[in-house]
């Protein structure tokens, strides 16, 4: 039994092709998701030691007041998902959407930089919809130095 070899003899190198197309497929699939994983409009969010973690199913709402700098003095936008909403109107949009689905949670994301007050009012607009638990969003306070 004798092997028969090419003039070039055995090739040992290894095939990358496969490793190549797995590696652009998961890249594809990442940037495709991320964008998803943020709802809401994007806002600095209050850091806390322990938040209370929950699973999102992607069918919750979410109202976010967005810091905006005018000059030396500071004013809000607000958000209903991802399209702004005045104070006036928020509160017939959020009617519609419970009337949709009764069961529907709300989440309130409201910049660290607003004051109390502001954040309130939207909160009270909130509860005045029927909205009886407005959840606040929060993020984990991030360890410096690795304790």
């Amino acid at each position: 039994m004798s092997m028969q070899m090419g003039s070039k003899g055995l090739n040992a190198s290894i095939n990358v092709t496969p490793l190549v197309d797995v590696m652009l497929v998961l890249l594809i699939i990442f940037m495709v998701v991320t964008p998803m994983l943020q709802r809401g409009k994007a806002v600095q969010l209050p850091q806390v030691e322990k938040p209370e973690k929950e699973s999102d199913e992607g069918n919750d709402l979410i109202v976010s007041v967005e810091y905006v700098r005018r000059g030396l003095s500071f004013s809000y936008n607000i958000y209903l998902g991802d399209s702004a909403v005045d104070e006036a109107s928020l509160r017939t949009r959020l009617v519609d959407e419970l009337r949709k689905d009764p069961a529907q949670e709300l989440y309130l994301k409201g910049d660290q930089r607003l004051n109390y007050g502001t954040v309130r009012k939207v909160m009270e607009i909130c509860h005045a919809a029927g909205f009886q638990q407005v959840k606040l969003a929060t993020e984990e306070l991030k360890q410096a130095g690795g304790a």
